[in-house]
């Protein structure tokens, strides 16, 4: 009797470790979706000009602007369409650069699920 209550206990504990280590590896806290922008020494060829007024529809764009190189992620609950409608903007003038006063930024869009 006891070994068959050690032996339930050994299994039970094998298929909770089992399901703790799948769920450890389901699990991404990075995932999302995020934009950067990387600042540019020289103009592009083909760019998209932005005024500041412009960018500030674009709050996470305007915020990666202000910070370089930074990645900026997007709230999971971001469904204002901002994002969409700046990317149909890049992809509609075939460039990922964007100029905004005298600066050039190339911009960056990453979904990591």
């Amino acid at each position: 009797m006891k070994s068959t209550t050690t032996a339930l206990m050994i299994i039970s504990f094998g298929i909770l470790a089992l399901f703790l280590v799948f769920f450890l590896v389901i699990y991404q806290p990075g995932a999302g979706m995020y934009v950067r922008a990387d600042k540019l020494q020289d103009p592009p060829e083909k760019y998209v000009e932005f005024s500041l007024a412009d960018i500030e529809k674009y709050p996470y764009v305007q915020e990666a602007v202000k910070n370089p190189g930074t990645e900026i992620k997007l709230p999971f609950d971001n469904d204002d369409g901002n994002m969409t409608e700046f990317a149909n903007i890049m992809y509609d003038n075939g460039t990922n650069y964007i100029k905004i006063n005298n600066d050039y930024y190339d911009m960056h869009y990453e979904s990591a699920d």
